[in-house]
């Protein structure tokens, strides 16, 4: 049979397109003309459900692409072309529609309506009279909320929610007076709201609706609410049926569902099946998902208010999806039980799925581990600008989707408006198209890009921080690498930024206090305290360029219960810089001073700013004994004091204090897991600045189960001298753990 398939590369239609590919040899992909490369689109998608290799291997001659147009006559092919697609066809299956409840009516009437009348056009001439097979909504059914809706054609008269409903049903009457007037069979199949927790898929109706909530202005005109407790943000009343339910039904249980129905020959005219999931989720269980990501209490009321808060005012812009919240019906599904017996379904649709719908689940730990980035790379060029590497698995998206994600989201960033001018901070016109660029890497070199953002300085006519999207270095993965200037954000700060733009999550609690906004970030201050003679290290001869290296090892090589991990990080830095042949000494092995970024504000939930405070401590690196050597740094730790304001000023200016290397600790990045439109989160690599005159610093963070460790150098020193520090500080953290 020769199947052809609208909508293959959307949210629906990707999995339709798997099923379809264990029934049929080849598969016409009619593809909206203009878009991505629909190949590689279906392609990383069946990767990242981890399809076998034979399948994604042989892709390219299975699948015919036709580039079309739904909404032009004959779909924007010419008429010749028009013809022999046409006659090439046994079925068509219409899964390609405009599904935002929320659009404008022409809109939606020139998808869904007229691109069904298109295609019925296409069907109606082939000389194979193929079968339609219509994908429709459940929510044909309009403003009737309660009862049960039955499997039939319906009519128009109890009225429609919105114009998505309308839409919709214009489409089912077009397909009807079609097969009435030419004699042909079709199926319509009608799905309640799609889902799904699978990461790395396109977006479903709940996170469409968080997103809209947050990019038409709504959450950003309560980016105050979200610094306060929960308990202390505004309710927002909503009416709903106090018995109200909701169908979910996940994606690829309707996806195999419409293919076995599609597999028993129809009656000969229209077949009408709802697909739907066994069981109905409680409005209540609804109101639980949203709250974990709007910016305010909810409450459910049985009437509207009679005087709205400027809150509930606010929410009136999405009032295409509040009657939802009313309906308590049922979906007759007797056909599809009379033909394939009673519905069974694997997942349990609950609270728990459906906050994983939004944000899918545990960074991708469902699909298995990805490997870690190389190890060991060296021959970077880096600058004093610091950041990090955010790595997701799925699908990548576009510059565009990223620069709308990030103007929806800057309400959560506020300091990412302010720009440095003469020491002092004042908003800027913030235009993300300035700040998110894409860069495509060759297979394998994410290193590149990594280098290119490392050695590219940021400009200083706009704030200084910038998200560059990575994608082709892997064909299920891309990342983004996000990068700043300690004067506006210092290393926790960046990851928290990438977390807050990036991941779709619960909003945290602000801390208690406020950033110092016009205090310039600790690394962008520092000066080359004493002559270069007086220095444990040579600092002649540096480049002002840097070099990143960087390892990825088990977290728990950190974890010993005698010990502070941060103790041992400095304690392993102390033996790496004793032993390590490359170390560029002026004099023999004595003490060092390092400088370590100490946190002064809440560690669990870090205000983006510059908030960290210098303390100087005191690496042993003359003390052979690894146990005293930890005892020493213990010591160290303890008796370091962080420096503060006007003091730590006084002392930069008139140096007296002597600081020979950066060492940013253990930051414990992330403890929750995140993802951006379905891509979880599956790793994050520091790469930290270096204060002026300085030749090298180290930098540690955790994510998850991994320890990434990162040596920036001068590129004056030795080419695998970041490398080498790595290594050494790795065999050091070997010898106080063994």
């Amino acid at each position: 049979m020769r199947v052809a398939i609208t909508g293959a590369t959307g949210f629906l239609g990707l999995h339709l397109l798997r099923e379809l590919l264990d029934r049929h040899r080849t598969i016409t992909v009619l593809s909206h003309a203009g878009s991505r490369g629909a190949l590689d689109r279906i392609r990383a998608f069946l990767e990242v459900i981890a399809a076998p290799d034979e399948l994604v291997r042989r892709l390219p001659e299975r699948l015919r692409i036709v580039e079309t147009d739904l909404t032009l006559p004959r779909l924007g092919l010419p008429r010749a072309d028009f013809a022999s697609l046409a006659d090439s066809l046994d079925a068509i299956w219409h899964c390609a529609g405009d599904r935002r409840v929320d659009a404008g009516a022409a809109e939606l009437r020139a998808v869904n309506v007229e691109g069904t009348r298109h295609l019925l056009e296409l069907a109606e001439i082939g000389r194979r009279r193929p079968r339609v097979l219509h994908i429709s909504t459940a929510y044909v059914a309009g403003a009737r909320r309660e009862g049960t809706v039955k499997e039939e054609l319906r009519d128009d008269a109890g009225g429609f929610e919105n114009d998505y409903e309308r839409s919709r049903y214009e489409a089912e009457v077009l397909v009807r007076d079609w097969a009435a007037r030419s004699g042909r069979a079709a199926m319509i199949l009608r799905p309640t709201t799609l889902v799904s927790d699978r990461p790395g898929v396109p977006g479903n109706a709940l996170r469409y609706l968080v997103e809209r909530a947050e990019a038409t202005g709504g959450c950003a005109a309560l980016g105050w609410a979200a610094r306060l407790p929960r308990r202390l943000r505004p309710v927002l009343r909503l009416t709903s049926a106090p018995e109200g339910r909701l169908n979910f039904v996940p994606v690829h249980e309707a996806a195999r569902v419409m293919t076995r129905l599609a597999d028993v020959a129809g009656s000969g005219g229209v077949d009408v099946y709802h697909v739907r999931h066994p069981q109905d989720v409680p409005i209540e269980v609804v109101r639980e998902v949203l709250a974990e990501f709007l910016p305010v209490r909810l409450r459910f009321v049985a009437e509207p208010p009679t005087r709205p808060t400027g809150v509930e005012r606010l929410a009136e812009a999405h009032a295409a999806f509040t009657p939802y919240l009313t309906h308590r019906r049922s979906y007759d599904d007797s056909g599809v039980r009379a033909l394939l017996g009673e519905p069974r379904s694997a997942v349990g649709v609950d609270r728990d799925y459906l906050v994983d719908c939004v944000r899918p689940g545990h960074s991708g730990r469902r699909g298995g581990a990805l490997p870690h980035p190389e190890q060991g790379r060296q021959d970077r060029v880096g600058s004093v600008e610091l950041g990090c590497v955010l790595r997701f698995r799925g699908l990548a998206p576009t510059v565009e989707d990223l620069r709308e994600a990030v103007a929806a989201r800057l309400w959560r960033v506020p300091t990412l408006a302010y720009r440095t001018d003469g020491g002092y901070r004042r908003r800027g016109p913030l235009d993300p198209a300035r700040h998110v660029h894409a860069q495509a890497a060759g297979p394998g070199r994410l290193d590149t890009a990594v280098d290119d953002a490392l050695a590219a300085r940021l400009p200083r006519d706009r704030p200084l921080w910038e998200a560059r999207l990575v994608h082709g270095h892997a064909r299920d993965e891309w990342a983004v690498i996000v990068k700043a200037h300690p004067a506006l954000l210092d290393g926790a700060s960046v990851v928290e930024v990438g977390r807050r733009l990036f991941g779709v999550e619960p909003i945290d609690a602000a801390p208690t206090h406020r950033p110092a906004v016009g205090d310039p970030g600790v690394r962008a201050r520092v000066r080359p305290p004493v002559p270069p003679a007086g220095r444990p290290f040579a600092t002649r001869g540096l480049t002002g360029t840097r070099r990143l290296a960087w390892l990825a090892l088990d977290a728990r090589r950190l974890r010993a219960a005698w010990a502070d991990p941060d103790e041992l990080f400095l304690t392993a830095l102390a033996g790496a810089l004793r032993d390590d042949a490359g170390v560029p000494w002026r004099r023999g092995p004595r003490p060092v001073w390092a400088l370590v970024p100490t946190s002064c504000g809440d560690s669990h939930h870090p205000e983006p700013g510059a908030h960290a405070r210098p303390a100087r401590v005191r690496l042993p690196c003359d003390q052979a004994d690894p146990a005293r050597r930890l005892t020493l740094v213990t010591e160290a730790i303890r008796a370091a004091r962080p420096a503060a304001g006007a003091r730590w000023r006084l002392r930069a200016a008139t140096s007296p204090w002597q600081v020979d290397l950066a060492a940013g600790p253990i930051h414990r990045w992330l403890r929750r897991p995140y993802a951006f439109r379905g891509s979880p989160l599956i790793g994050a690599v520091p790469f930290g600045g270096l204060p002026r005159g300085m030749p090298f610093g180290m930098f540690l963070a955790t994510f998850e189960d991994s320890l990434y460790v990162s040596a920036v150098a001068d590129t004056g020193l030795p080419s695998e001298f970041a490398e080498s520090l790595c290594a050494s500080w790795t065999t050091a953290l070997d010898e106080l753990t063994a």
